[in-house]
């Protein structure tokens, strides 16, 4: 009686360990990718305002990076947990819409959202949904 007592519970702890380590690796992969999708959607800035000594992001082509990333991220994740992968991207200190002169350092928030089946096999454990964000601000543009 014991000996099962014990054997269910190291396989509860064998079967937790290495669905947590399948999810830690899930959000470093996310992390990374939203990095990489703020840092490269900063790099495309409009090169008329930037002519003019403002740095301003090209909203449609940065849109268009970040699409590509996650495209080929989604593709990486179907081998393993699968699921959906959606993103928001927000710049900030750009003025307003239609090219109005920038308020500060332009930066780029990227937030992706992996919607999975369970990441974990025991039924008290759930994680159907992981979220990781990034920034990435160009310091030291627009005057300052």
């Amino acid at each position: 009686m014991v000996f099962l007592g014990l054997l269910i519970v190291n396989v509860t702890f064998i079967a937790y360990q290495g669905d947590m380590s399948h999810y830690l690796r899930v959000r470093e992969f996310l992390k990374a990718t939203a990095e990489e999708c703020a840092c490269g959607a900063a790099q495309y800035y409009d090169t008329e305002a930037f002519s003019r000594g403002a740095m301003v992001i090209n909203e449609e082509e940065a849109e268009k990076y970040v699409a590509y990333i996650t495209q080929k991220a989604e593709q990486v994740l179907a081998g393993g947990s699968g699921g959906t992968l959606a993103y928001e991207m927000n710049i900030e200190g750009q003025g307003g819409p239609g090219g109005g002169e920038p308020s500060g350092s332009p930066a780029v928030v990227v937030k992706l959202t992996l919607t999975t089946a369970d990441l974990f096999r025991l039924p008290f454990l759930k994680a159907e949904q992981v979220a990781r964000a990034a920034k990435y601000e160009l310091v030291g543009t627009g005057g300052e």
